[in-house]
């Protein structure tokens, strides 16, 4: 990599395919991440009036002061039009943080994590390398499971997402996670050590 070059690299990809545990390599590799979700949660407080006039008082938790995180999750993943609500106001803003802490960094590999990444043009055109990360169905829902999702929550959000052969034809590489984190681990080794001798 030449002294004071910077490459971003956006991963994406549907849910429980292992983006954070691939962006969390790439971290320990000497990368610098961005998670979109941390941003998000960061301009929830910014969106709350909206979002409360559009769901009603029962998305806040009882005080009154703050949305209930897993409420707003269920809801809008029931709710295909409250989803697409969500992404319209809060992508905007999201866009912004992320792209000015992007140029914040002058030098260096950045990596955006972001599951829309393959639905969000604004922030698909700040990375210089988009990656897919795919895992099978069965190794995906054991996942979900693990953190507690239920399987109906699971088959409704696994439902408002893109299919896995459309994301392909506009990423750059793709990461198959079906092994074992030795395995996944060897394979981001293999990417970022690539993209780094070609810049």
């Amino acid at each position: 990599m030449r002294p004071g070059a910077r490459v971003v690299i956006g991963i994406g990809g549907n849910i429980a395919t292992g983006k954070t545990t691939v962006a969390n390599f790439f971290r320990e590799l000497g990368a610098t991440c961005i998670a979109a979700d941390e941003v998000g949660w960061e301009v929830l407080p910014d969106i709350t009036p909206a979002l409360k006039k559009r769901f009603g008082e029962w998305i806040m938790f009882r005080s009154g002061c703050k949305i209930d995180k897993k409420k707003l999750r269920d809801l809008v993943f029931s709710d295909r039009a409250g989803l697409e609500y969500l992404n319209r106001i809060s992508h905007p803003l999201l866009t912004q943080k992320i792209a000015a802490r992007v140029d914040g960094l002058k030098s260096g590999i950045i990596v955006i994590d972001a599951a829309l990444l393959f639905e969000w043009p604004e922030i698909a055109a700040l990375c210089d390398h988009k990656i897919l990360v795919t895992a099978h169905p069965k190794k995906t829902r054991g996942r979900v499971e693990a953190k507690g999702i239920g399987h109906g929550l699971f088959s409704k959000i696994r439902s408002m997402q893109k299919d896995n052969e459309e994301m392909m034809a506009q990423a750059d590489f793709v990461i198959r996670n079906n092994g074992t984190l030795d395995e996944l681990r060897g394979r981001c080794q293999l990417i970022y050590q690539r993209i780094k001798d070609d810049c």
